[in-house]
């Protein structure tokens, strides 16, 4: 099977690509083994030593384990360690916070949390908490590896969709330019250029038919091409995009070579 691969690049923390020749399914593995397989830090335990502010303990670790991380390259998923997953500096890093409000309606930060081993914040700009003066907060916060299929903390997108390549298509017999259709689309991807209805951007129709509603000589068609599909994440911060899609192939290639193991296991037994 042939699959030409195009790279549309990045937008801020969203990346872009476009598969074709292959079944949106392969795609959508890609797809959902970086929302649930690939493995990120977070933090997994708070433990607060003050708190003179208006949030409860809960709220601010619940805020803090929200906060996406980064780095923790040498730590062990607590799962692979010798501990047992109880904690220890191969499988968790530290990060420590203490803040004295100097006057009221200060704002902390996270990126007043400071790493103490392999894994920091990824976005210094994530309120925490607001305190009046002469309030405080000290803690100590442990971040561990984990995978989306855990919690959603470690689930390292804010958006992962894949979608077929849509097929629009305009019968110029039909057509009488009345317009109607290129007011009707919500994402403005239709323009009358000349005596021509165009198509001005095709991946960016959602396949809502509303042109097709609106036309009122039936001269315009939507569909999709199976065969064809487009691949946008959106990073939280903790790997790039093109990172994310290395990370979710390797965990897809283990599987598979797992299951190859297992197969050939079974062949000799018998």
């Amino acid at each position: 099977m042939c699959m030409d691969v195009e790279v549309l690049g990045n937008r801020g923390a969203r990346f872009t690509i476009i598969a074709r020749g292959v079944d949106p399914s392969f795609i959508n593995a890609i797809r959902r083994t970086v929302m649930a397989d690939v493995a990120v830090p977070a933090v997994d335990k708070v433990f607060i030593a003050e708190n003179s502010g208006v949030l409860y303990d809960e709220i601010i670790a619940h805020r803090i384990g929200l906060i996406p991380l980064k780095g923790g390259e040498g730590l062990v998923h607590p799962s692979n360690c010798e501990c047992g997953g109880k904690g220890c500096p191969r499988c968790e890093a530290i990060l420590t916070l203490e803040v004295e409000a100097p006057e009221d309606a200060y704002t902390v930060y996270s990126g007043r949390l400071k790493p103490e081993g392999s894994v920091f914040v990824a976005n210094n700009d994530i309120p925490i908490a607001v305190l009046n003066k002469g309030q405080r907060i000290a803690l100590e916060a442990h971040a561990r590896l984990g995978s989306g299929r855990e919690h959603a903390k470690w689930q390292p997108v804010s958006g992962a969709v894949v979608k077929y390549e849509p097929i629009i298509e305009i019968d110029t017999e039909k057509c009488s330019l009345s317009a109607k259709c290129v007011q009707a689309c919500p994402k403005k991807i239709l323009a009358i250029e000349g005596n021509n209805l165009k198509v001005i951007s095709v991946w960016d129709c959602t396949l809502c038919k509303e042109c097709v509603e609106a036309c009122p000589n039936g001269a315009i068609s939507v569909s999709y091409n199976p065969a064809n599909a487009m691949l946008m994440l959106e990073s939280e911060g903790s790997l790039s995009p093109q990172e994310l899609i290395f990370a979710a192939c390797e965990v897809l290639k283990d599987k598979f070579e797992s299951i190859r193991i297992a197969l050939e296991n079974a062949k000799e037994a018998s």
